[in-house]
C-alpha cells in the first residue's frame, strides 16, 4: 500500500508541481515597460554605480570596470528620463485608503493602468479595480453607472500592468478604485490628474 501510494504522489502531485515551475514569469523587459517601475529601477541602478565611485570602491580602478560603470549610469540616467517623460503623457494618481490599507502609485496611459513597485494592498476576497470618471468614488454609490471593472486585482504587491478595456476616451476617467466585489468594500482610491 506505501508503494502505491508513492507512485501516485508521483504521477499527479510531480507534474502539477513542475507545471507550476514551468509558468510564464515576467522578465525584467517585461517589468520595464512599465513606466514607474522603470523609473525606479532606472535611478536606483544609477545611484548604485554612481556610490562605488563615492565609496571609493576597487572596482573604479579598473579601467574596464570604470568604463562599464560609466556606460551604465548614462544609459539608465537617460532610461530615467525617457520613463518620466512618458509618465507625463498619462494620468498620475496616490492611493489614498479608505476602510482596508492601500498605498503606492497609477498611472493610466492611453489603454493601460500602470501601478508601482511601491504598491500594496490587504488582501480581500474580491478585489477589482475599477476606473470611473467620479472623481471621488465616496460620493456615489459604487460602482456607479461610468465604472468600468477592470478585473480581478493581480496581486496586492508590488508593480503590476492592467489592460483597459475598450472604451469611449480613457482621458475621461479621472479616478482608479480598488473594491471589493464581495464585501462591495471601498479598500482605496487613486485620483488621476495630469
Amino acid at each position: 500500500m506505501h508503494t502505491a501510494l508513492k507512485r501516485l504522489c508521483i504521477l499527479f502531485v510531480v507534474p502539477a508541481l513542475l507545471a507550476g515551475c514551468s509558468a510564464t514569469r515576467p522578465t525584467l523587459n517585461d517589468h520595464l515597460n512599465n513606466p514607474l517601475f522603470a523609473e525606479r529601477y532606472a535611478e536606483e541602478l544609477v545611484n548604485r554605480m554612481t556610490e562605488l565611485e563615492i565609496q571609493k570602491d576597487p572596482l573604479i580602478e579598473d579601467v574596464e570596470k570604470k568604463a562599464i560603470i560609466d556606460q551604465v549610469r548614462e544609459q539608465w540616467m537617460e532610461r530615467a528620463k525617457k520613463a518620466r517623460d512618458v509618465q507625463r503623457e498619462g494620468m498620475t494618481g496616490e492611493f489614498a485608503e479608505m476602510k482596508e490599507y492601500v498605498r503606492g502609485r497609477a498611472l493610466l496611459l492611453g489603454k493601460t493602468v500602470y501601478l508601482s513597485t511601491t504598491f500594496e494592498s490587504e488582501p480581500g476576497p474580491s478585489l477589482h479595480f475599477y476606473l470611473t470618471t467620479m472623481v471621488d468614488p465616496r460620493d456615489v454609490a459604487f460602482p456607479d453607472p461610468t465604472a468600468v471593472d477592470l478585473g480581478l486585482l493581480q496581486s496586492p504587491y508590488g508593480a503590476q500592468t492592467i489592460a483597459v478595456p475598450e472604451a469611449k476616451d480613457s482621458s475621461l476617467y479621472r479616478t482608479l478604485v480598488l473594491w471589493d466585489a464581495s464585501l462591495e468594500r471601498l479598500y482605496g482610491f487613486a485620483q488621476l490628474s495630469r
